[in-house]
């Protein structure tokens, strides 16, 4: 189960649909791999513990810290911690997920140099670390900073960008990275137009979610309704480096995978990635890579 960290890293599957996902739950590596974690969490006395692994940004071995925010809990079998967005990295401060996409970047710019990426991203440990770390491609990044700017302007040094009516011009992109965004846009089928319209032929945008598998559709949970938001569920709040809280307007469910080949992806997956050695745990962590076909 474990990857060779000099090797580049692999997706244990590329998932399609909710069979093929089901499938790889009864598959022995994730049974496995669920069971190392049970046992582990049941082993533990106190709420925070440490992983040894090795942390790609970073290039080092480390420990990386669990611990119970963010929606870790006790169970009567143990601490179950959130495995997603805990595994933090105590030099670079990145968490599993945000650790995983960077490997992910790391391996795609080097491919070639010279290659325009687009974070959904700025005042981000993963955007300061793409940015100072490949000098040879052109990185850019962005924030939301309120309807108030206009697309494209730069407001103390943070670049102000709309994800439904982005201001770059067509095929600009080789990647895009957006790290648990399209929740918190009102329209995310503008939003995923928008990026068909600004990545390249024959380029990838690698995206995380908070993904809930067990539903086939989404489910909306607030709306834009005479310029204001419409809170149609209980509202929802995630961390965000500019406000202190991103209302959540989409739980995404298997219907995406079509919405976002409906927005002209010619290729969508959720890549299911495994890593005891770089500190991916969790039962399998999830990106979705869309692709835009050269033809």
């Amino acid at each position: 189960m474990t990857n060779s960290i000099l090797s580049p890293l692999q997706p244990i599957a590329s998932i399609h649909n909710r069979n093929e996902f089901k499938r790889l739950l009864e598959s022995d590596e994730l049974k496995q791999l669920r069971r190392f974690e049970a046992q582990f969490a049941a082993s533990l006395e106190d709420e925070k513990f440490t992983i040894d692994g090795f942390c790609v940004p970073c290039g080092k071995n480390v420990s990386f810290l669990v611990d119970m925010q963010v929606g870790g809990r006790k169970t009567p079998k143990g601490w179950l911690p959130n495995w997603r967005e805990r595994l933090e990295c105590p030099i670079c401060k990145m968490n599993n997920r945000q650790r995983l996409i960077s490997t992910l970047i790391k391996q795609l710019l080097s491919v070639k140099p010279g290659q325009t990426i687009y974070l959904m991203e700025q005042i981000t440990s993963i955007y300061n670390w793409v940015h100072t770390t490949f000098t040879d491609h052109k990185v850019i990044g962005s924030e939301y900073l309120g309807p108030e700017y206009q697309v494209g302007t730069v407001i103390n040094g943070v670049r102000h960008e709309n994800i439904e009516n982005l201001s770059f011009n067509d095929a600009k992109f080789d990647i895009i990275i957006s790290n648990d965004v399209f929740e918190h846009v009102p329209n995310p089928l503008k939003a995923f137009a928008e990026c068909v319209r600004v990545l390249k032929k024959g380029g990838v945008m690698l995206t995380t979610i908070p993904f809930h598998s067990a539903s086939d559709e989404s489910v909306t949970r607030a709306r834009i309704t005479n310029g204001n938001p419409e809170k149609l569920l209980p509202p929802v709040y995630h961390s965000n480096p500019v406000s202190p809280g991103s209302l959540v307007f989409t739980d995404f469910g298997w219907d995406v995978l079509t919405h976002l080949k409906a927005s002209g992806f010619s290729d969508v997956s959720i890549d299911v990635y495994v890593s005891q050695a770089l500190g991916h745990l969790g039962g399998g962590q999830l990106i979705f890579s869309c692709s835009l076909g050269v033809q």
